[in-house]
């Protein structure tokens, strides 16, 4: 982006707050194209259902120029659970209420998102384990002391590969090329999707002239053939998209994520 639009780009990690001071600094940014937001659900549709104190409207202070990816989230489980399919998974947890438990990256983390639907759409009870991150979680799924996690799918996919983990489905509304071979979560649970993304915004009144430009450039980076297969190598499928596409996408995404807020009953704080 920098070569193409002859400007100096430079990325700025403002963490803290679940995303929401990186968030609120390019909401209240000058609406001139100079400040972006690249970020995953959490800015966008998220902590809106969480946070009593956000300091910025997501609905309202931000206009999207172009999805870059899309981070699948899987089901896996460990090989000693002894499953082999969502449905004997689901009859498992069944057969032992309480006893099952799955990983999770955080409180209102997508993995812990992802589970407790799954919990409400299957009708189980399964006990949640917290973790500070992913690459913890993986850790103890991995040497089998839990037994499953629904996450992204990067740091998933090497113990996939190897053995150490069995995928049983993935949270996409179709199969994904990097495992085409397993099903959807919601061929057994219809309507279950629910995955992490990256999306490119800029402050809300950003002129569309301005939004245009670096939606176009979005895209051709991530259509790039050496780009996209540094992603999928990393276990993420490229997407791109309009700003109209985005804002369709945006509104159908809130839906998904409040209702997976409210399935793992996280008070306001």
């Amino acid at each position: 982006m920098q070569a193409s639009l002859k400007q100096p780009v430079t990325v700025v990690n403002r963490a803290g707050a679940g995303t929401n001071i990186g968030a609120a600094s390019v909401a209240t940014a000058d609406p001139d194209g100079y400040t972006m937001l690249l970020n995953a659900p959490a800015s966008f549709v998220i902590n809106q259902f969480i946070y009593n104190s956000l300091t910025y409207d997501p609905d309202t202070a931000f206009t999207p120029a172009c999805l870059a990816a899309k981070f699948p989230n899987i089901l896996v489980v460990h090989p000693s659970l002894g499953v082999k399919s969502i449905q004997e998974l689901i009859d498992k947890a069944k057969a032992n209420p309480g006893k099952l438990t799955y990983a999770i990256a955080g409180i209102g983390a997508t993995s812990h998102l992802a589970g407790a639907l799954f919990s409400q759409m299957a009708g189980v009870d399964a006990l949640a384990i917290t973790y500070k991150g992913t690459s913890q979680s993986v850790i103890d799924l991995v040497a089998g002391r839990v037994d499953y996690t629904i996450d992204n799918l990067g740091p998933l996919l090497p113990f996939i590969k190897s053995g150490k983990l069995i995928a049983l489905g993935v949270a996409t509304g179709e199969p994904i090329s990097l495992l085409p071979d397993v099903p959807t979560i919601s061929s057994v649970l219809k309507g279950y999707e629910l995955s992490s993304w990256n999306m490119l915004a800029l402050p809300a009144k950003t002129p569309k002239e301005i939004v245009d430009i670096v939606s176009k450039e979005c895209n051709r980076i991530v259509q790039l053939p050496e780009v996209a297969e540094k992603m999928r190598a990393f276990g993420s499928e490229p997407v791109g998209g309009t700003p109209e596409q985005m804002q369709a996408f945006l509104k159908a995404e809130r839906v998904r994520w409040e209702n997976a807020v409210k399935a793992a009953k996280i008070p306001k704080q």
